[in-house]
């Protein structure tokens, strides 16, 4: 899903159908390089949080010894910032009624299989 696609929603089912969708899309663009930006001036801890929908945070992977994955080689990995994302309860309620329905790319895939099968 694109932002394009998430546009077409607030245009469509959320009551904005009156402004132009590239604008919605500029907004949407525009709101998450601001989230971006304030993220990367806060630094480490860091938290934007959107209420219902989850928050995001900036924390730091410490240095460590890693492998190569192809030579097996041990490696020197450098501290980093990294982001992570925790979903709010809300959203996770709504992700678990979609597990016990079953997705339709499952479905998708299940008949993909039972062709290939055949």
């Amino acid at each position: 899903m694109i932002l394009l696609d998430v546009g077409k929603k607030l245009s469509e089912d959320y009551g904005y159908d009156e402004i132009p969708l590239q604008d919605i899309v500029t907004i949407l663009r525009d709101g998450m390089n601001a989230m971006a930006d304030l993220l990367e001036k806060e630094g480490i801890g860091a938290e934007i949080i959107i209420p219902k929908f989850g928050k995001f945070h900036v924390t730091r992977r410490k240095a460590r010894i890693g492998r190569n994955p192809k030579t097996g080689e041990k490696m020197n990995i450098p501290e980093k910032a990294s982001m992570k994302f925790k979903t709010s309860s809300l959203v996770k309620a709504r992700m678990d009624v979609l597990a016990l329905k079953g997705s339709s790319s499952d479905k998708k895939k299940k008949s993909k299989a039972k062709k290939k099968k055949k």
